[in-house]
This record gives C-alpha cells, structure tokens and sequence, in this order.
C-alpha cells in the first residue's frame, strides 16, 4: 500500500514539472525570430520614422484593447527594425532617436518574457514549498528549471524588466546548496566521531574520522565551490589538528629531550646539555617536515634549539671568558691597570676566537666583543681618563650612590673618549663641548662606563636641580657666563667661582642635557641651565626647553654622573 502512495506522489511530482515545462514552449515566450525587413535605399529617412511611429501606434491601440495578437507583435517588430534603419540612414547626432529604440526594444522584450517570468513566479512558489517539506530532490529539479528559465530571459530578452542576473545566480546557489549538504552533513558527522574519539583518548580512530572529514569536504569545496557550506577556512583548521594528530608522539619525543636538557644544565653537564638540544633540534625538524600544518611545526623553535645546543656546548669556554670578564671590570673599578692590561690582551683574542668557533652563541655577543676592543684600544689612555674624572667628581645631596662632574664635559675629554669633535667653538679644546646630539653622548656615556667599570649616565632633572640648590643669594655674574658677560661664545670650563654646591658652570656657558619624565618631554629629555646667550632672569628661573634629539645647537652640552658602585 505504501508503495503505491509512493509511486502516486513521484506521477503527480513529474506531471507538474511537464505542464510548467510545456507552458515554456508555448505563446510569445519562445523568442521569435522575424524576417529582413526590406527598406528601399531611395526612401527618405522622415518616411521611415513616420512607417515606424505609425506601427508603434498601431500596437498600442491593440495594447489598450487587451488582445494582442501575433500579427500586432509583428508590427512593434517591424517598428523596431524601421527605427534601426531610421538611425543608420539619418546619422543624427540627437539622442532621442536611439532613445525611442531602446524603448521599443524594451517593451518588445517585456512584452515576450511575461509568459516566462509568470512561469517562474509559480515555480518558486512551489520550490519553496518543496524546500520546506524537506523534499530536496524535488526543490533540486524546481530550482534548476527556475535557473534555466530565469538564464534564459537574462540572455534572449536583455531589456526586459525581468532580467535578473542576481536571481539566476539565487537559483543556481539553491541547486549547489541541495546536492551539497549531504556531503556537508556526512563531514559534520566524521568531524563530531573525530572529537569524541579525541575525548576518550582514542588516537587512532580521531585521526581516522578527520581524514574521512577532510576528504569529504575537500571534494564538496571542488565540486561546489559557490555553496553556502563550501569553507575553506574549516578544511584549513581540520588540516591542521590532523598534522598536530599526527605530531603528537614527535612533539612529545622534542619535549622530553629538552627536559633532559634543562635536567643535565642543572647538575652542571653542558656537553650532555647539548646533546640533547641537539637531539631535540634534530626531531623537531623532521616534525617540521613531515608535518608542517601541525600546531607543533616551528621555525622559530628550530632556531631556538639550535642557540640553546651551541650554548650548552660552548658553555665552558664561554664560562671562562665569562669570569674574566668580570675581572677585567673589577680591575678597571679598582684602578689595577697594569692587571687590567694583561686580562684585556688575553681576553679578547678568546673571545675573537671564541666567536669564530661559535658564532651562534649568544654567550659572546657583538657588543662586547666591541667593548673589549675599545678597552684595548685605549687601555694606554685609561689612567689618564679616569683620574681626570674620577679626581673632578663631587658628591649630590641627597644622591648618595652616585656623583656629579664638577665641570660640563670639555672638549679634551671628549675627543680622548670618542676620537671626534663635533664642537663648532672648537679653538679651546677647555671649552665645553657643544654641537652634540643625544646618541653621541649616549655613545659617549657607554665608553665611559666601559673605562671606568662604573655607570656613567647624563643626570636627572632632580639631581640638576640638586646641584644647582638654592639661587636666592646667588651672584650670577660670578658663576655663570650669560648673555651679560660672555661675549656670545662659551669659555673655557671652570673659568667662573664653583657655586655653593662645588659645581662649575651648571648656569650659563651651555645649556645642559638632563632626563626629564616622559609626560613632561616627547623625548624624556630636556635642556636646563642656560647658556652663554641666555637672559640672567631665564637662568636664574631654570628656565628649561626641549630640542629634536638629532638636532645640533651651538649653546648645548652637557655633563655626566657617576655610579659609585661596580657596574
């Protein structure tokens, strides 16, 4: 019995699609080809208009009527084609003729794609409807009817109100959509067995139903790729939590190697450290190989182990540079320079050599390789640099672990330091040192450190303000060069009485770099303490300005503090 209902349904199904489908081939749907309209080249282009115009009329009185038969449409045809005629003949530059065409034309193409745009009316209906019941065969064979239909408007009738390209591409996306989903839900199905199996530690079959997921979707993302479930971007992520599946055992493997190298560091093993970097590095290439969507591949870890394997291997070597380095700075902090020249020698050729066998390794790095050149360089000139500003230091109240130079940094000094002389007042070499740009007293303040073995910095604001103390008994004149008594130009430093605080020139002469709080300065640096040029009431206010730190200024310098503790 149920068999028979069956079969009734599919007969009934099948002749609604025959009588849409017959109703296509009737009346004016079907586009009619017209026969050459013959036109005698003598006649004039006016009585062509008027023939077209009259057969426009003509039709549209049997519009008006309601009846329209094939012999009136035949009229708006042969109107159409006068017209054509009409504009090739007159060559007209006027644009209402062509106008009038693409009108005729259009209610033409109107007039023949109703029958088909009515058909499609009552199929969508009953496409919906299908798609509603669930019947996706039967929707399946509606909206591929409504495409044909609807493509077949878009192309033979262009001018029609009907044309929609929009909805040729809606009945094309509902077809692809039907014979995709099966295929959508069979994926959905294998990825949800895949998760489950993940769950209860069922390795195998997890990677079995994500292989299964990712060819099905990989087939429906070729077969369909305008479907509403095509999803390149889950295939993208499946992929990768197979290959990370897959990589589980290797990064597992890479994992215990380096816990054995962190175990060996431990106790002191370097040499078996390294190894098992090594060991690690080498696994985690062939995962990287094998499996390079896994959530496990990394590039960056294989340079990683690789720093770590020559480090652990090198360790010893780089241990031993490592101690006398530090005692090479204990012996400059102390003034044993002879000592300091013996360890300086002998160090950085262990550390040129040491950086040729492991150039890798970040136990020995560029910088200092390049302090310990410097410090060689200039280790005949280091007893004279440190007992020029050690002996010109002074203490800051309040500061106690660090202290000031009496003076701005001289052009001398400078010189000696950094092998130039930005100075555009450069006669006296006693002058302060002016013209320079934040990064060559930063440049500066690190060579300094490297001579000395203690932190060499430009001071705060607060440590300027603390050298500078109290102003109010202050005769300027005698301590500071202003734009009173200099002349315009900077002199020699410690020309001037110290003020009470035992500083030279800390007002007037040039104006000084010191470090200010970011919110107060773009940069976090600003320029205090006037110079040669200033107005006595900006100095005595401390007055305070910035400046583009590239930029040069022939009334800025600056003078440094010094930690009294081993850098």
């Amino acid at each position: 019995m149920n068999f028979f209902k069956t079969l009734l349904v599919i007969l009934a199904a099948a002749l609604v699609l025959a009588f849409f489908y017959f109703l296509t081939l009737l009346g004016p749907g079907e586009k009619v080809e017209y026969d050459y309209v013959y036109i005698d080249p003598e006649r004039e282009s006016k009585d062509i208009l008027k023939e077209s115009e009259t057969l426009e009329a003509e039709f549209e009185k049997a519009s008006m009527s309601g009846k329209v038969s094939e012999a009136d449409m035949e009229k708006l045809r042969r109107a159409i084609a006068l017209q054509e005629v009409y504009i090739d003949k007159a060559r007209l530059i006027d644009r209402a003729p062509a106008e009038r065409l693409l009108k005729l034309q259009t209610r033409l193409d109107d007039m023949e794609s109703t029958p088909i745009a009515s058909i499609i009316e009552d199929l969508e209906k009953k496409a919906r409807d299908a798609e509603a019941a669930e019947k996706d065969s039967e929707a399946v064979e509606l909206y591929r009817q409504l495409y044909d239909l609807q493509s077949r408007i878009n192309v033979d009738y262009p001018h029609s109100k009907y044309k929609d390209v929009q909805k040729s591409a809606y009945f094309d996306s509902r077809v692809k959509m039907f014979l995709a989903r099966p295929m959508y839900l069979k994926s959905m199905e294998a990825e949800t067995a895949a998760r489950k199996a993940l769950e209860k530690g069922d390795w195998a079959t997890a990677q079995v139903q994500f292989e299964r997921a990712i060819e099905i979707i990989t087939q429906m993302n070729s077969d369909y790729p305008t479907s509403i479930y095509t999803d390149f971007a889950r295939l993208q992520k499946l992929d990768i939590e197979l290959d990370s599946l897959k990589s589980a055992s290797l990064a597992s493997k890479v994992n215990d190697y380096l816990n054995a190298a962190k175990s060996a560091e431990s106790s002191g093993d370097h040499m078996l450290a390294s190894e098992a970097y090594g060991d690690a590095l080498e696994v985690q290439k062939e995962l990287n190989r094998l499996f390079p969507k896994s959530e496990h591949a990394s590039d960056e870890k294989i340079a990683e182990y690789e720093k770590k394997r020559v480090d652990a291997y090198s360790w010893k070597f780089g241990n031993e540079i490592i101690e006398q380095d530090k005692l090479l700075k204990q012996a400059l902090y102390d003034g044993a320079f002879e000592k300091a020249k013996d360890i300086s020698t002998n160090l950085l050729r262990k550390s040129e050599q040491f950086k040729t066998n492991f150039p890798r390794s970040r136990v020995v790095d560029d910088d200092m390789i390049l302090r310990l050149r410097y410090i060689s360089f200039m280790m005949n000139n280091i007893p004279q640099i440190q007992k020029t500003v050690l002996g010109n230091l002074q203490k800051l109240d309040g500061f106690d672990d660090v202290q000031m130079l009496k003076t701005e940094v001289p052009q001398d000094l400078f010189v000696l330091i950094m092998q130039e002389n930005p100075s555009r007042d450069s006669g006296d070499l006693k002058k302060p040192v002016d013209s320079v740009t934040l990064e060559e007293i930063s440049r500066f303040c690190n060579r300094l450190s490297w001579i000395l073995g203690r932190k060499v910095s430009i001071p705060t604001k607060a440590q300027f303000k603390a050298a500078v103390g109290s102003l109010r008994y202050t005769d300027l004149n005698e301590i500071a060069w202003s734009n009173i008594n200099s002349g315009g130009h900077t002199h020699p430093v410690a020309a001037k009485k110290p003020n009470d605080r035992g500083f030279y020139d800390l007002l007037g002469n040039v104006g000084e770099y010191v470090v200010s709080n970011p919110e107060e300065s773009a940069s976090g640096h600003v320029i205090m303490g006037g110079s040669a040029q200033t107005q006595t009431d900006s100095i005595m206010d401390l007055a305070e300005f910035s400046m583009d730190e590239k930029q040069r200024n022939r009334m800025v310098g600056f003078r440094i503090i010094v930690s009294k503790s081993h850098k």
